[in-house]
Protein backbone atom coordinates (compact mmCIF):
# COMPACT_ATOMS: atom_id res chain seq x y z
CA UNK A 1 0.00 0.00 0.00
CA UNK A 2 1.58 3.11 -1.20
CA UNK A 3 1.16 6.54 0.36
CA UNK A 4 -1.23 7.42 -2.95
CA UNK A 5 -2.71 4.44 -2.88
CA UNK A 6 -5.73 3.77 -0.43
CA UNK A 7 -7.66 1.35 -1.95
CA UNK A 8 -7.17 -1.05 1.19
CA UNK A 9 -7.58 1.83 4.02
CA UNK A 10 -10.22 0.16 5.94
CA UNK A 11 -8.17 -2.45 7.04
CA UNK A 12 -6.09 -0.56 9.35
CA UNK A 13 -9.23 0.50 10.79
CA UNK A 14 -11.01 -1.81 14.06
CA UNK A 15 -13.76 -1.69 15.95
CA UNK A 16 -12.28 -2.99 19.18
CA UNK A 17 -9.64 -1.88 21.09
CA UNK A 18 -7.41 -5.73 21.54
CA UNK A 19 -7.89 -5.92 17.40
CA UNK A 20 -6.27 -2.61 17.09
CA UNK A 21 -3.35 -2.66 19.65
CA UNK A 22 -2.46 -6.24 18.09
CA UNK A 23 -2.53 -4.42 14.51
CA UNK A 24 -0.24 -2.01 16.01
CA UNK A 25 1.90 -4.43 18.06
CA UNK A 26 2.28 -6.52 14.15
CA UNK A 27 3.29 -3.43 12.38
CA UNK A 28 5.96 -2.17 14.78
CA UNK A 29 7.38 -5.56 14.37
CA UNK A 30 7.52 -5.34 10.87
CA UNK A 31 9.53 -2.22 11.29
CA UNK A 32 13.68 -2.54 11.81
CA UNK A 33 14.42 0.95 12.96
CA UNK A 34 12.39 0.29 16.39
CA UNK A 35 14.92 0.81 19.24
CA UNK A 36 12.35 0.40 22.64
CA UNK A 37 8.95 -0.31 23.13
CA UNK A 38 7.13 0.51 27.03
CA UNK A 39 3.26 -0.40 27.90
CA UNK A 40 1.75 0.63 30.70
CA UNK A 41 -1.55 -1.86 32.32
CA UNK A 42 -4.29 0.72 33.61
CA UNK A 43 -4.91 -0.96 37.14
CA UNK A 44 -8.21 -2.62 38.48
CA UNK A 45 -9.48 -3.58 35.28
CA UNK A 46 -11.07 -7.43 34.34
CA UNK A 47 -9.64 -7.02 31.34
CA UNK A 48 -5.92 -5.82 29.60
CA UNK A 49 -5.96 -2.28 28.68
CA UNK A 50 -2.70 -1.42 27.62
CA UNK A 51 -1.16 1.85 26.70
CA UNK A 52 1.62 1.66 24.40
CA UNK A 53 5.17 3.41 23.74
CA UNK A 54 7.82 2.25 20.89
CA UNK A 55 10.68 4.44 20.21
CA UNK A 56 11.89 4.30 16.05
CA UNK A 57 15.19 5.62 15.17
CA UNK A 58 18.46 6.42 16.91
CA UNK A 59 17.94 7.42 20.47
CA UNK A 60 20.69 10.08 20.69
CA UNK A 61 17.94 12.30 18.08
CA UNK A 62 18.21 15.92 18.77
CA UNK A 63 14.59 16.06 17.55
CA UNK A 64 11.89 14.16 18.68
CA UNK A 65 8.16 13.89 17.10
CA UNK A 66 5.72 12.19 19.17
CA UNK A 67 2.01 10.62 17.77
CA UNK A 68 -0.11 10.32 20.31
CA UNK A 69 -3.64 8.36 19.60
CA UNK A 70 -6.69 7.90 22.16
CA UNK A 71 -6.01 11.02 24.56
CA UNK A 72 -9.79 10.81 23.82
CA UNK A 73 -10.69 6.98 24.14
CA UNK A 74 -13.00 6.45 21.39
CA UNK A 75 -11.11 8.91 18.90
CA UNK A 76 -7.96 6.13 19.15
CA UNK A 77 -9.83 4.02 16.78
CA UNK A 78 -9.08 6.14 14.05
CA UNK A 79 -5.55 7.28 15.43
CA UNK A 80 -4.63 3.59 16.04
CA UNK A 81 -5.19 2.78 12.20
CA UNK A 82 -2.92 6.35 11.79
CA UNK A 83 -0.26 4.86 13.34
CA UNK A 84 -0.45 1.72 12.44
CA UNK A 85 -0.72 3.09 8.65
CA UNK A 86 2.67 5.18 9.37
CA UNK A 87 4.51 2.03 10.99
CA UNK A 88 3.73 0.14 7.83
CA UNK A 89 4.74 3.20 5.37
CA UNK A 90 8.11 3.48 7.38
CA UNK A 91 8.59 -0.41 7.08
CA UNK A 92 8.39 -0.31 3.32
CA UNK A 93 10.80 2.40 2.92
CA UNK A 94 8.03 5.05 1.93
CA UNK A 95 8.62 7.02 5.13
CA UNK A 96 11.94 7.49 5.84
CA UNK A 97 12.92 9.25 9.04
CA UNK A 98 15.97 11.56 8.77
CA UNK A 99 19.13 10.30 11.34
CA UNK A 100 18.21 13.27 13.49
CA UNK A 101 14.85 12.49 14.31
CA UNK A 102 13.47 10.33 16.46
CA UNK A 103 9.80 9.28 16.36
CA UNK A 104 7.76 7.98 19.64
CA UNK A 105 4.72 6.60 19.11
CA UNK A 106 1.64 6.47 22.26
CA UNK A 107 -0.99 4.50 21.57
CA UNK A 108 -3.84 4.63 23.27
CA UNK A 109 -3.39 7.19 25.90
CA UNK A 110 -6.75 6.28 27.31
CA UNK A 111 -7.50 2.76 26.60
CA UNK A 112 -10.34 2.06 29.08
CA UNK A 113 -12.19 5.06 26.69
CA UNK A 114 -10.96 3.46 23.34
CA UNK A 115 -12.11 -0.08 24.94
CA UNK A 116 -15.25 0.78 26.16
CA UNK A 117 -16.19 3.41 22.87
CA UNK A 118 -15.97 6.11 25.43
CA UNK A 119 -14.45 10.01 24.85
CA UNK A 120 -13.63 10.21 29.14
CA UNK A 121 -11.62 7.57 31.04
CA UNK A 122 -13.02 5.24 33.73
CA UNK A 123 -13.58 7.75 36.22
CA UNK A 124 -15.53 9.82 33.68
CA UNK A 125 -12.77 12.38 33.07
CA UNK A 126 -12.20 14.00 29.86
CA UNK A 127 -7.95 13.74 30.23
CA UNK A 128 -7.53 16.57 27.32
CA UNK A 129 -8.99 18.87 30.40
CA UNK A 130 -6.91 17.07 32.93
CA UNK A 131 -3.87 18.90 32.98
CA UNK A 132 -4.68 22.23 35.14
CA UNK A 133 -3.06 23.27 38.69
CA UNK A 134 -5.59 21.13 41.32
CA UNK A 135 -4.95 23.82 43.78
CA UNK A 136 -6.71 26.20 41.67
CA UNK A 137 -9.23 24.82 40.22
CA UNK A 138 -11.16 27.32 38.00
CA UNK A 139 -14.62 28.43 39.55
CA UNK A 140 -17.80 27.45 38.27
CA UNK A 141 -19.12 29.88 35.53
CA UNK A 142 -22.76 31.08 36.24
CA UNK A 143 -23.72 30.72 32.49
CA UNK A 144 -22.29 27.24 32.76
CA UNK A 145 -24.51 26.46 35.84
CA UNK A 146 -27.32 27.23 33.26
CA UNK A 147 -25.84 24.47 30.76
CA UNK A 148 -25.69 22.02 34.14
CA UNK A 149 -29.42 22.85 34.73
CA UNK A 150 -30.24 21.44 31.42
CA UNK A 151 -28.24 18.61 30.97
CA UNK A 152 -29.70 17.40 34.49
CA UNK A 153 -33.37 17.33 32.89
CA UNK A 154 -34.26 13.44 32.79
CA UNK A 155 -35.36 13.49 29.13
CA UNK A 156 -32.55 13.17 26.99
CA UNK A 157 -34.82 14.70 23.85
CA UNK A 158 -35.53 18.00 26.32
CA UNK A 159 -31.74 18.41 27.80
CA UNK A 160 -30.75 18.66 23.79
CA UNK A 161 -34.02 21.25 23.10
CA UNK A 162 -32.79 23.41 25.89
CA UNK A 163 -29.49 23.24 25.21
CA UNK A 164 -29.66 24.29 21.60
CA UNK A 165 -32.28 27.46 23.14
CA UNK A 166 -29.14 28.43 25.10
CA UNK A 167 -26.71 28.46 21.89
CA UNK A 168 -29.04 30.21 19.83
CA UNK A 169 -29.67 32.94 22.78
CA UNK A 170 -25.44 33.14 23.26
CA UNK A 171 -23.83 32.10 19.88
CA UNK A 172 -22.81 28.83 18.95
CA UNK A 173 -19.08 30.04 19.51
CA UNK A 174 -20.19 31.40 23.07
CA UNK A 175 -22.08 28.08 23.92
CA UNK A 176 -18.80 26.11 22.49
CA UNK A 177 -16.96 27.64 25.05
CA UNK A 178 -19.25 27.73 27.89
CA UNK A 179 -19.92 24.24 26.80
CA UNK A 180 -16.96 22.53 26.23
CA UNK A 181 -13.97 24.18 27.86
CA UNK A 182 -13.64 22.23 30.54
CA UNK A 183 -15.69 21.71 34.37
CA UNK A 184 -14.21 20.13 37.58
CA UNK A 185 -17.88 19.82 39.16
CA UNK A 186 -19.95 16.99 37.69
CA UNK A 187 -18.17 13.45 36.86
CA UNK A 188 -21.20 12.50 34.90
CA UNK A 189 -21.32 15.34 32.78
CA UNK A 190 -19.12 16.09 29.11
CA UNK A 191 -15.50 17.48 29.57
CA UNK A 192 -15.34 16.91 33.19
CA UNK A 193 -11.60 17.58 34.36
CA UNK A 194 -11.34 15.67 37.34
CA UNK A 195 -10.19 16.29 40.93
CA UNK A 196 -6.85 15.10 40.42
CA UNK A 197 -4.26 14.29 38.12
CA UNK A 198 -4.98 10.82 36.09
CA UNK A 199 -3.39 8.07 35.13
CA UNK A 200 -2.97 9.26 31.68
CA UNK A 201 -1.01 12.32 33.78
CA UNK A 202 1.45 10.31 35.49
CA UNK A 203 2.22 8.20 32.37
CA UNK A 204 2.95 11.10 30.26
CA UNK A 205 5.31 12.52 32.64
CA UNK A 206 6.90 9.28 33.16
CA UNK A 207 7.70 8.94 29.39
CA UNK A 208 8.91 12.08 28.76
CA UNK A 209 11.68 11.52 31.71
CA UNK A 210 12.29 8.05 30.43
CA UNK A 211 12.93 9.11 26.81
CA UNK A 212 14.83 12.81 27.74
CA UNK A 213 12.38 14.22 25.81
CA UNK A 214 12.95 17.56 27.62
CA UNK A 215 16.45 17.68 26.20
CA UNK A 216 15.45 17.43 22.56
CA UNK A 217 13.54 19.46 20.02
CA UNK A 218 9.96 18.57 19.91
CA UNK A 219 6.93 18.53 17.76
CA UNK A 220 4.12 17.28 19.24
CA UNK A 221 1.33 15.30 17.19
CA UNK A 222 -2.54 14.82 19.29
CA UNK A 223 -4.81 12.76 16.95
CA UNK A 224 -8.13 13.65 17.27
CA UNK A 225 -11.43 12.86 15.16
CA UNK A 226 -15.58 14.02 15.36
CA UNK A 227 -14.97 18.36 15.39
CA UNK A 228 -14.74 20.03 12.00
CA UNK A 229 -15.41 19.71 8.28
CA UNK A 230 -15.96 16.19 6.71
CA UNK A 231 -12.88 14.56 6.63
CA UNK A 232 -10.63 17.16 6.97
CA UNK A 233 -7.53 17.58 8.90
CA UNK A 234 -7.13 20.73 10.88
CA UNK A 235 -3.60 21.21 12.18
CA UNK A 236 -4.73 23.15 15.72
CA UNK A 237 -2.18 25.21 17.81
CA UNK A 238 -3.06 26.49 21.35
CA UNK A 239 -0.02 28.44 21.77
CA UNK A 240 -0.26 31.93 22.00
CA UNK A 241 -0.34 33.88 18.48
CA UNK A 242 2.80 35.60 19.44
CA UNK A 243 5.06 32.84 20.62
CA UNK A 244 8.00 31.10 19.46
CA UNK A 245 6.08 27.78 19.52
CA UNK A 246 3.31 28.82 17.13
CA UNK A 247 5.86 30.89 14.96
CA UNK A 248 7.57 27.38 14.79
CA UNK A 249 4.78 25.77 13.40
CA UNK A 250 3.76 27.75 10.82
CA UNK A 251 7.64 28.06 9.21
CA UNK A 252 6.87 23.88 9.30
CA UNK A 253 3.06 23.83 8.17
CA UNK A 254 2.30 27.71 6.62
CA UNK A 255 -0.91 28.36 6.58
CA UNK A 256 -2.32 25.23 7.28
CA UNK A 257 -1.81 26.09 11.43
CA UNK A 258 -5.21 27.31 12.59
CA UNK A 259 -4.59 29.64 15.59
CA UNK A 260 -7.28 28.41 18.81
CA UNK A 261 -6.59 31.88 19.95
CA UNK A 262 -6.81 33.68 16.53
CA UNK A 263 -10.48 32.20 16.15
CA UNK A 264 -9.24 30.67 13.10
CA UNK A 265 -10.02 26.88 14.50
CA UNK A 266 -12.96 25.06 14.21
CA UNK A 267 -11.75 24.65 17.87
CA UNK A 268 -12.55 27.07 21.16
CA UNK A 269 -9.90 28.08 24.04
CA UNK A 270 -10.19 24.97 26.86
CA UNK A 271 -9.15 24.61 30.26
CA UNK A 272 -6.11 21.78 31.14
CA UNK A 273 -5.55 20.20 27.52
CA UNK A 274 -2.51 18.19 27.27
CA UNK A 275 -0.76 20.75 25.27
CA UNK A 276 -0.33 22.94 28.53
CA UNK A 277 2.27 19.81 29.84
CA UNK A 278 4.09 19.88 26.26
CA UNK A 279 4.00 23.81 26.03
CA UNK A 280 6.47 23.90 28.96
CA UNK A 281 9.34 21.58 27.27
CA UNK A 282 9.08 24.61 23.94
CA UNK A 283 11.03 27.09 24.47
CA UNK A 284 12.44 28.28 21.49
CA UNK A 285 12.04 25.56 19.38
CA UNK A 286 9.25 23.06 19.19
CA UNK A 287 5.43 22.93 19.10
CA UNK A 288 1.94 21.07 19.97
CA UNK A 289 -0.45 20.61 17.40
CA UNK A 290 -3.59 19.08 17.70
CA UNK A 291 -4.62 17.11 14.13
CA UNK A 292 -8.06 17.01 14.15
CA UNK A 293 -9.95 15.21 11.71
CA UNK A 294 -13.65 16.30 11.37
CA UNK A 295 -16.69 14.15 10.69
CA UNK A 296 -20.33 15.86 11.84
CA UNK A 297 -21.54 19.07 12.66
CA UNK A 298 -20.74 20.26 16.04
CA UNK A 299 -24.61 19.88 17.32
CA UNK A 300 -24.22 16.05 16.12
CA UNK A 301 -20.86 15.40 18.55
CA UNK A 302 -22.82 17.60 21.83
CA UNK A 303 -25.74 15.43 20.69
CA UNK A 304 -24.10 12.16 20.74
CA UNK A 305 -21.61 12.79 23.66
CA UNK A 306 -24.90 14.26 26.02
CA UNK A 307 -26.89 11.08 25.10
CA UNK A 308 -23.12 8.60 25.89
CA UNK A 309 -23.36 10.39 29.81
CA UNK A 310 -26.64 10.07 30.11
CA UNK A 311 -26.70 6.29 29.40
CA UNK A 312 -23.49 5.62 31.46
CA UNK A 313 -24.81 7.86 34.09
CA UNK A 314 -28.08 5.62 34.49
CA UNK A 315 -25.72 2.27 34.41
CA UNK A 316 -23.90 4.03 36.95
CA UNK A 317 -26.69 3.83 39.54
CA UNK A 318 -26.44 -0.06 38.72
CA UNK A 319 -23.07 -1.25 37.25
CA UNK A 320 -21.26 -1.52 34.26
CA UNK A 321 -23.24 -2.61 31.32
CA UNK A 322 -21.81 -5.82 29.23
CA UNK A 323 -20.36 -5.66 25.89
CA UNK A 324 -23.52 -7.84 24.60
CA UNK A 325 -26.05 -6.00 26.30
CA UNK A 326 -28.23 -4.29 23.09
CA UNK A 327 -28.30 -0.55 24.68
CA UNK A 328 -24.43 -0.52 25.12
CA UNK A 329 -24.11 -1.89 21.50
CA UNK A 330 -26.58 0.82 20.29
CA UNK A 331 -24.73 3.40 22.38
CA UNK A 332 -21.08 2.17 21.11
CA UNK A 333 -22.39 2.27 17.61
CA UNK A 334 -23.12 5.46 17.77
CA UNK A 335 -20.08 6.91 18.92
CA UNK A 336 -18.24 4.75 16.92
CA UNK A 337 -20.21 6.18 13.83
CA UNK A 338 -19.67 9.82 14.88
CA UNK A 339 -15.81 9.83 15.94
CA UNK A 340 -14.63 6.85 12.98
CA UNK A 341 -17.10 6.60 10.52
CA UNK A 342 -17.39 3.65 8.15
CA UNK A 343 -17.26 5.41 4.40
CA UNK A 344 -13.97 4.59 2.79
CA UNK A 345 -13.35 8.26 1.39
CA UNK A 346 -13.25 9.21 4.79
CA UNK A 347 -11.08 7.10 5.98
CA UNK A 348 -8.62 7.66 2.90
CA UNK A 349 -8.35 10.96 3.92
CA UNK A 350 -7.20 10.68 7.18
CA UNK A 351 -4.30 8.38 6.55
CA UNK A 352 -2.91 10.35 3.75
CA UNK A 353 -3.65 13.90 5.73
CA UNK A 354 -1.39 11.59 8.44
CA UNK A 355 1.20 10.57 6.42
CA UNK A 356 1.27 14.22 4.84
CA UNK A 357 2.21 15.88 8.20
CA UNK A 358 4.81 13.21 9.07
CA UNK A 359 7.08 13.51 5.73
CA UNK A 360 6.60 17.26 5.95
CA UNK A 361 8.12 16.80 9.46
CA UNK A 362 10.72 14.44 8.08
CA UNK A 363 11.46 16.43 4.86
CA UNK A 364 11.99 19.83 7.49
CA UNK A 365 15.37 17.53 8.94
CA UNK A 366 16.59 16.84 5.44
Amino acid sequence: MTPLSFATAGCYFCSDFQSARAGFLAAAERCSSVFAHREWSLPGQAQALITDAIWLGDERATRALVLISGTHGIEGYAGSAVQTFLLDSLASGQLVLPRDLGLLIVHALNPWGMHWARRCDQNGVDLNRNFIDFTQVPTVDTHYAKILEQLSLESPVLARRALRKLADHWGQRRFDELFSGGQYQASWAPFYGGHEASFASRLIDELIAHWSLAKRELIVVDLHTGLGPWAFGELISDHPPSSAANSYARALFGDAIAVTAEEASSSVPKHGLLDYRWHQLMQERGCFLTLEFGTYRTDSLFDVLLADHLFWRDWSLRCEPTLSDPAYARQRQAMLGHFCPGDSLWQQSVLFKAWQVVQRVCEAGQ
